[in-house]
């Protein structure tokens, strides 16, 4: 079961990154979000958050959207 992620606002910096594909990732760091952070129970807000997160050249868009999420799911 996951829970609901609200994203108010997601500034990435993806050098090979195009609209389309931008919006797609921050749709899979929002999924694999809420899949992480089910079992939190009470809403968690964070007002603002810097993190760095390396992929290599391979990494798919869901791979990165998890390294991302596993990054902010830290910070809760």
């Amino acid at each position: 079961m996951s829970s609901k992620v609200q994203i108010n606002e997601l500034r990435l910096r993806v050098p090979w990154s195009q609209r389309h594909q931008a919006k797609r990732l921050g749709e899979a760091v929002a999924e694999s979000l809420a899949d992480q952070v089910s079992d939190l129970g009470q809403p968690r807000t964070i007002a603002s958050l810097n993190t760095t997160v390396h992929a290599g050249c391979n990494a798919t868009t869901d791979q990165m959207a998890n390294e991302i999420a596993r990054s902010i799911r830290s910070h809760l």
